[in-house]
């Protein structure tokens, strides 16, 4: 066997073994105890950016929860309240032409961080949502986004 077709083989056995590594542990996440619980509380964020609703995001996030991301438009790092973010929460009529999914990454008893992608027609950015088990409810306690704009069409 040749050098190439050795070392081609030993590439494509090392991405199984990440491809199974990632399988793995998505399956360890899926059987953690607060998984359901967590992907139930990340159904009701994608309604409430699918609806626009302010309402239904705060069944979520606290009016203290932490928004922070950078803004290229200000050129610094920008932070508001859960409070503020929720105002941004309205209903929009390119709604059809967003997509949204999201990947729960880590959970603990108490914590989990969910990471969350978004494509609109004129923005693809990702949102990185720290949850924390308060009284009994996941809650979003903070929230890490970046971005970029889109080229106009």
């Amino acid at each position: 066997m040749n050098t190439y077709i050795k070392n081609i083989s030993k590439t494509c056995a090392i991405m199984s073994l990440g491809l199974s590594s990632f399988a793995m542990a998505s399956t360890q996440l899926q059987l953690h105890a607060e998984y359901a619980a967590i992907d139930r509380t990340m159904q009701t964020m994608m309604q409430a950016f699918e609806q626009g609703s302010a309402p239904t995001a705060f069944k979520v996030i606290l009016k203290d929860t932490v928004v922070v991301g950078y803004s290229g438009k200000q050129q610094k790092v920008v932070s508001v309240s859960g409070e503020e973010w929720a105002k941004g929460f309205q209903p929009t009529p390119d709604e059809a032409e967003r997509h949204r999914k999201y990947q729960i990454l880590d959970i603990t008893d108490t914590g989990a961080v969910v990471k969350v992608m978004l494509d609109y027609p004129q923005w693809l950015g990702v949102d990185y949502l720290a949850m924390t088990k308060i009284n009994g409810q996941w809650r979003v306690v903070s929230k890490s986004w970046s971005g970029t704009p889109k080229a106009a069409k």
